[in-house]
């Protein structure tokens, strides 16, 4: 055991890997690197898994491969949606997607981060920026120089500011302001509907134990999926997907698709620290022509993720199947499709074994060496976190009461 102390964990590793690749990297090449910092044995693609499972910048962006969120960033577009008191004031108050776009490493700790950001407002002045608090609210006080280029820009509330992330490792961005009569209205439906798609898409995939997906990992989520890519970007996160997506935003908790349990839409809280890991409600703006686009032919750039009804994917009837099943289908289809996948039954029968492991180590405080063995190869076949089996998570310090987004 001794011996075992002088390497990093998978955890470190993974999130060292990771960070220091501009790129995203399969798990493959995720253990191959690890290799090169500590030895490797038959359940490293499983602790590889369970790693990434706590490491909140660590995002999954299709095919098997994972990014760095801080990497990921680089030239991504976010819209901010101006008010009156920002405009007055020059503090920016910031929802979660666009704290995780500052300040992405904030998520993993909840922890206030001093880090100092640099933000180029286009055609005025280049500011030094740290995170605050406003009115109970994460915000960024960009001062007197904001007001005055706001001003001389003649913007007005209901103009838009124009974030670009320039490179988020370092903390580099810009900022300009888009009047309301230059914004391409069509245009930014089509990237709202890409939005309210992908999301529906990956809160339904979520398989995680808990009331709702947290806002801050629906953002990281929807990042990895390049939602934000495009030069122009889609309206605020949450008025697209209160106005036009099926989900539902559940206090305390997060989103959640229409069906499940939870209790009705209200404003998030911000920066509690969510059970498992890893803004506000517009009623009144004008969503003209968006349902048309939306529920008619869809956006033939964003593939559905609706997999198991046919093929080799084809599962039993809907009556013989659940959502667990699925959420195995469509991680099997997304990170081994040259696999051939359990049925329905095989599947719960190897769940049913992993949990008695996982019960077995929860009682005795440890498994003999081949019953380890034998639950990770359960979980990395099954792509289950055992941690998550007994409603267990990682460890999560007491980080007190922290502000939450309330703009």
């Amino acid at each position: 055991m001794a011996k075992d102390r002088e390497y990093p964990s998978y955890f470190i590793c993974v999130a060292e890997v990771l960070s220091n690749s501009p790129t995203p990297l399969s798990i493959d090449t995720l253990v191959s690197r690890i290799a090169k910092k500590r030895p490797v044995g038959s359940g490293a693609r499983s602790a590889v898994y369970q790693a990434i499972g706590k490491l909140y910048q660590a995002i999954p962006v299709g095919s098997g491969r994972f990014g760095w969120l801080s990497c990921l960033l680089r030239g991504q577009h976010f819209r901010h949606p101006l008010t009156r008191g920002e405009i007055r004031k020059g503090t920016l108050l910031m929802d979660e997607l666009e704290h995780a776009v500052f300040f992405p490493q904030f998520f993993q700790a909840h922890r206030p981060d001093t880090r100092l950001i640099s933000v180029e407002l286009m055609g005025g002045p280049t500011l030094q920026v740290l995170a605050e608090i406003e009115r109970g609210t994460w915000a960024l006080r960009l001062g007197q120089a904001f007001v005055e280029w706001i001003d001389q820009a003649g913007g007005t509330s209901e103009d838009d500011l124009l974030i670009q992330v320039k490179d988020a490792v370092s903390g580099e961005y810009g900022m300009r302001l888009q009047p309301k009569e230059s914004r391409q209205e069509d245009l930014i439906r089509k990237r709202n509907a890409v939005l309210s798609r992908a999301a529906e898409q990956i809160v339904g995939r979520d398989r995680k134990t808990r009331a709702a997906m947290p806002v801050w990992e629906l953002a990281g989520a929807l990042i990895g999926q390049s939602v934000y890519s495009e030069e122009i970007p889609p309206d605020d996160m949450h008025f697209v997907l209160h106005k036009f997506s099926s989900l539902r935003l559940i206090e305390d908790a997060g989103y959640t698709a229409n069906g499940q349990d939870g209790g009705g839409e209200t404003s998030p809280k911000a920066d509690k620290p969510p059970k498992n890991r890893n803004g506000f409600l517009i009623e009144n703006w004008d969503g003209t022509g968006f349902d048309q686009f939306f529920h008619g032919s869809g956006h033939p750039e964003l593939p559905s993720l609706e997999w198991g009804r046919g093929g080799l994917w084809a599962s039993e009837s809907e009556e013989d199947s659940c959502e667990a099943y699925q959420a195995y289908l469509s991680e099997l289809k997304e990170y081994a499709p040259d696999m051939t996948p359990l049925n329905h039954t095989e599947f719960h029968l190897l769940e049913a074994e992993l949990e008695m492991l996982v019960s077995l180590e929860h009682e005795f405080g440890f498994l003999m060496p081949e019953q380890e063995k034998r639950k990770n190869e359960l979980a990395d076949r099954l792509f289950i976190d055992p941690d998550y089996l007994l409603g267990g998570d990682w460890d999560q310090d007491d980080h007190g009461d922290v502000p939450f987004w309330n703009n």
